[in-house]
């Protein structure tokens, strides 16, 4: 499909649908404040109100902020860094209603040595010392319905990049997981968490960051 040019234009009666959830509507209002890095504070109003969110509601949006994201951006608030998001209109599915997990792009980055080593000081130089030293074996790898054993061998000494999320991976991530090993034949990539969370569960734990609570709009 073509790119959406006026997504306001779009989102707009669907916020004023009655038949659609008040969670489903404060998703949607994320997913264009994301797509856009922040809105202002006239036009983040405008959507509570068209979406006829509650006051108990609001909260939810505006503690992303606490977990990085650029909520409302006027006049002299500082943006918080965001990661370059990746151009992918060449993946051939669901281009204009899936959204692509940040961490998918931080595995591949990271696949190809381009983290930022400002945030990622940790991992500085360590995708050229994964060449020069073998990759750990494991006797446990999950290579045993190979017959080759050359392929087995190979399959235990490719690198591997392991991701764990604190405070709950989703079932997005773990597919970008799948994704990425898929397309890197060389590397494969194990996505962890401390628990999976569905859209419901996370929206009901943003609003209890930074202490949401029913009177906070």
């Amino acid at each position: 499909g073509e790119e959406i040019r006026d997504h306001m234009k779009n989102i707009v009666p669907i916020l004023l649908d009655q038949n659609v959830t008040i969670n489903d509507k404060i998703r949607i209002i994320l997913l264009y404040i994301q797509s856009k890095n922040g809105i202002s504070e006239e036009n983040l109003t405008k959507l509570i109100q068209h979406a006829q969110i509650p006051p108990e509601r609001t909260c939810i949006i505006r503690n992303m902020e606490n977990l990085g994201v650029n909520v409302v951006v006027d006049g002299n608030r500082k943006k918080v860094w965001q990661m370059r998001r990746k151009e992918r209109m060449g993946e051939q599915t669901y281009q204009m209603s899936r959204w692509t997990p940040m961490i998918k792009d931080i595995v591949e980055d990271a696949i190809e040595d381009k983290l930022d080593n400002n945030h990622f000081p940790f991992l500085t130089g360590q995708r050229q010392g994964s060449s020069a030293k073998q990759a750990p074996t494991s006797a446990r790898y999950g290579a045993w319905h190979q017959k080759d054993k050359k392929e087995q061998s190979l399959a235990k000494t490719k690198p591997r990049i392991i991701c764990f999320v604190v405070g709950g991976q989703t079932y997005s991530e773990m597919r970008a997981a799948y994704e990425v090993t898929s397309q890197n034949s060389n590397w494969e990539v194990i996505m962890g968490g401390s628990h999976v969370i569905t859209p419901e569960v996370f929206l009901e734990n943003v609003k209890e960051v930074g202490g949401g609570g029913a009177d906070e709009e």
